[in-house]
Order: structure tokens, then sequence, then C-alpha cells
């Protein structure tokens, strides 16, 4: 089981390559600029020639995606993953109900203890698999959506 989820893609698209870069980096905003209204564009991120790192330009949710893809002459691919930052704190929000237990056991004992242990399992099965894996799937439909708007992909290999 990962705990993270990653969505790997490949697609055609109708035009060439120089002008689906070129829309592509119309949407974007460079993610080196300081700019106080990001909504403008669709994507803040970096353009190289064949490859790109996006991620939406929403203030609220459009960092936890990131979609990373390279485009070829008539083909390309896109993969989408969970922003490192929000990695590292949704481990966090991961580790606090282990040591609450942990504590407890060197708190209580083990007998006292063991009730804890199936809500603990419950809330981190519920994290993964509801919170973490339904926002991933709202918001990396949502890129991929803008994305096949400004590229205008064909079809999904």
């Amino acid at each position: 089981m990962k705990i993270y989820p990653l969505k790997k893609y490949s697609f055609v698209f109708i035009n060439e390559r120089s002008k689906a870069i070129s829309e592509l980096q119309k949407e974007t905003l460079s993610d080196e600029q300081f700019v106080s209204d990001w909504n403008k564009q669709t994507f803040i991120g970096k353009i190289n020639e064949p490859n790109f790192e996006l991620k939406l330009s929403k203030n609220l949710y459009g960092s936890f995606c990131v979609f990373k893809g390279s485009l070829n002459e008539k083909n390309g691919t896109l993969e989408i993953e969970i922003n490192k930052i929000f990695k590292v704190i949704l481990f966090a929000i991961f580790l606090f109900p282990i040591f609450g237990l942990i504590t407890s056991l060197f708190k209580n004992g083990f007998k006292n203890s063991i009730e804890l242990f199936l809500p603990t399992i419950f809330f981190i099965i519920i994290l993964r698999f509801i919170f973490i894996e339904l926002a991933f799937r709202i918001i990396s439909k949502i890129g991929i959506e803008k994305l096949n708007r400004i590229i205008a992909i064909e079809k999904y290999i």
C-alpha cells in the first residue's frame, strides 16, 4: 500500500508541440515571480521546452497536486502527485495518533491502552482512504480538465 496516491498518464494531443507549449506558457505564471493575484492564470510552475511542472493557481487547494509532464511530437506523459510540503504535513498528521497510542501504552500499561489501538488504526485508514484520496482525485480531475482545455488533448492511452 502506498501512503500517497500517484497517477500516471500517457496522452495524444491534437496540436503540434510548439503550439501546445506556447498555449501552456500563456496560461502559466512562473513560480519564481511574486504576484499577489494568482487567480488570473490557470497554473503556476516551470515550463522547460519539453518538460513542465505545474500546480493549480487556486489559493486554497491549488498547490496540493503537482502535475509533472513532458510533451513529445504528438504525445506526452503526465504524472500527478501530492506536493512535498503536503506530504510532510500529512505524514506528521499520521504520526500524531501513533505517538498518542505509544504514550498511552507507557503511561497506562498495555491492558488499559488496548482500547485505543482500534480507533487509532481506523483514524489512519479513514485519513488515507477518504480524505487524502478524495482530495487528490478531485483536485487532479480539475487540473486534468484545465490541462485538456489548454493543450487540446485528444485521448489518454
